[in-house]
């Protein structure tokens, strides 16, 4: 990281003197950890790899009054080969990628704030996701900057809580032609004007102390963006999508507690077979879903989770579940102190179809050890 990236990080724990006078409110996190992977890749060749990642987020909110307030986050991400620190405003993901680039850093949240009534408005640049409330949290439709990555949402999210506890959720996400802020799989694609904005709605509640701990739908629409054919064919359709996801819990002894969960998710329109490199004639498959078992607070600060999925290979939205793939996973999560977490994943993938030019399927064994500070 070099001189004038530190210092910028540096100065937001010194102006604290400033905070009370101006009413900001500093945060942050620090997330340092060891991840392995051992792959059976498709051409026959096998991966066996290890490294240190590290991801800081520090941000400063500036309460302007009961109603207003806005916010910025910088957040730098980077393995132990390659962390320098380099601010760059992006305005995308790097195509193929999941996470900006290794050892960059950039704005993850810029965004103003109304909130008045039961209404909650945010502007700019911000995070929002829908994910399924268990140990191992993931969504098919909707997860930000897990991980160590660094993803964020450009565009305008209001909520409305109704008095019953229920939540209603729009967002209206802005992409580039380039592509978007958060994973998004091919054959999409944002080249076309009207694909630049995509519509997110969704319904939820939840409730920590009742049976049904979370109940939640939404609807994704990108309009022009699914080219089904592959890009090249240049044949494009909107892509559609519908998920649910439900969370129980019953009280075991003591706090401790059982927590199951499930998801399920449709996309209308697919992809062909032949535009997702797999065998066979017409549309993939459009179907996703997980379902997690989890004991909470088995001892005083102590979970553990399993969760297991599949994701069509046309289900594109995802960033915790590859597209064609199957994920099995177990979670440990140990809260050693208010805002630490020490987390043990150990994780298996495997293609569903193997590819028609693959030699096998590819098949992934990876795991992390990881600790987080957040302030």
């Amino acid at each position: 990281m070099n001189q004038k990236s530190w210092l910028g990080l540096a100065l937001l724990p010194m102006l604290s003197t400033a905070a009370y006078a101006q009413d900001i409110d500093f945060s942050g996190d620090l997330r340092l950890g060891v991840v392995g992977l051992d792959r059976d890749d498709r051409n026959g060749q096998q991966v066996d790899d290890t490294e240190v990642d590290l991801r800081v987020r520090a941000g400063a909110q500036w309460n302007i009054s009961d109603i207003y307030s806005a916010k910025a986050r910088v957040a730098v991400t980077g393995n132990d080969s390659d962390f320098n620190g380099n601010l760059k405003f992006y305005t995308e993901l790097p195509a193929g990628s999941s996470n900006i680039n290794a050892g960059d850093m950039t704005f993850d949240e810029l965004f103003v704030r109304a909130r008045y009534g039961n209404w909650d408005h945010r502007v700019g640049r911000f995070q929002y996701q829908n994910r399924l409330d268990v140990v191992a949290p993931k969504s098919m439709s909707r997860t930000s900057s897990n991980s160590w990555n660094v993803h964020w949402t450009d565009g305008l999210h209001s909520r409305y809580r109704a008095a019953n506890g229920w939540q209603y959720n729009f967002v209206l996400d802005y992409s580039t032609e380039d592509g978007a802020s958060l994973v998004r799989r091919g054959p999409l694609n944002y080249q076309s004007s009207d694909s630049r904005i995509t519509y997110y709605a969704s319904v939820d509640k939840s409730d920590a102390d009742g049976l049904f701990l979370q109940r939640s739908v939404d609807v994704t629409v990108i309009p022009s963006a699914l080219y089904y054919n592959g890009v090249a064919a240049g044949d494009k359709t909107d892509y559609v999508t519908f998920g649910a996801r439900l969370a129980m819990q019953w009280a075991l002894r003591g706090e401790s507690r059982f927590v199951a969960g499930a998801e399920i998710a449709h996309a209308l329109d697919t992809p062909t077979l032949a535009a997702m490199g797999l065998p066979g004639l017409g549309d993939s498959g459009g179907n996703a879903w997980q379902v997690s078992v989890n004991v909470v607070d088995m001892a005083p600060g102590h979970s553990i989770g399993l969760v297991h999925g599949e994701n069509d290979a046309g289900w594109l939205l995802s960033t915790d579940f590859t597209n064609n793939m199957s994920l099995t996973e177990i979670r440990w999560n140990w809260e050693v102190l208010s805002g630490h977490l020490f987390q043990i994943r150990v994780r298996d993938r495997e293609d569903l179809i193997q590819r028609s030019s693959a030699v096998r399927k590819r098949h992934d064994v990876d795991y992390f050890v990881r600790y987080t500070i957040s302030l």
